[in-house]
């Protein structure tokens, strides 16, 4: 079986994928406790695979386990990929990013694909046709600009994420989740018509915690993958299996 860690600035997300590329096991934990993760898969799974995909320092402890398994990959700029990196930069690239176009070009091959993540922060992804990782968009997530409005005034309230029906808000509490929110959504809406407008047809895959906020508002075709980094970081273990 494989397993596939995607560790983040506070979250850490894992799966476990068995021969039929199912997930059989799936879970998140704080960073601070990801120590322990080997303690929440069952007894009896027999890990043959891993994978280690991180934006922060892994744990010590983490990394030691990972390391006693028979075939283990800790994704750096180096490691072998089936699609290829147009990055300017390929060195500051978030490998959750690369993860997820990779999974992207494997569910629709020969298409240019734009693939957001709802996360921290909402990054805009374009994979090209030939299978090429272009570069995308980094703004701050729905949460992040609720809390930043909050942080640097003096009055306003932090609020929790909402989307409303009303335009306009009409208490400070509806003014600052609209303009996070639906201020997020619409900056989202007008990437995709550019994307469409330079190349035509595209793909777009929605993914990320906060991807729910766009699936209900939106009015475009769109696809959602919840698990789109961890199918990727699968595609990359078998690939390197493979090879």
């Amino acid at each position: 079986m494989n397993l596939v860690i995607d560790l983040g600035n506070t979250r850490v997300k894992y799966a476990v994928f068995d021969h039929n590329d199912e997930i059989v096991a799936l879970g998140r934990l704080l960073k601070r406790y990801a120590g322990g993760l080997f303690s929440k898969l069952p007894k009896k799974m027999v890990i043959e695979n891993a994978i280690l995909c991180n934006t922060s320092l892994p744990d010590p402890k983490l990394l030691m386990k990972l390391k006693e398994i028979p075939n283990f990959i800790h994704l750096d700029n180096s490691t072998p990929l089936p699609i290829r990196n147009k990055y300017d930069t390929p060195d500051t690239l978030g490998k959750d990013r690369l993860a997820a176009a990779v999974a992207s070009v494997v569910k629709f091959p020969n298409n240019n694909i734009l693939f957001v993540d709802m996360g921290t922060c909402i990054t805009m992804n374009l994979v090209n046709a030939h299978g090429e990782f272009i570069g995308g968009n980094i703004s701050p997530g729905i949460n992040m600009r609720l809390k930043a409005m909050h942080h640097y005034t003096a009055k306003l309230p932090l609020v929790k994420a909402k989307l409303n029906d009303l335009a306009f808000g009409t208490t400070t509490v509806k003014a600052l989740q609209n303009g996070a929110v639906k201020g997020a959504l619409r900056e989202i809406d007008s990437f995709i018509d550019e994307t469409r407008a330079d190349l035509g047809a595209i793909i777009v895959i929605l993914t990320g915690g906060e991807a729910i906020f766009f699936e209900n508002w939106s009015k475009k075709e769109i696809f959602v993958a919840p698990n789109l980094v961890m199918e990727g970081l699968n595609e990359i273990l078998k690939y390197n299996n493979v090879k």
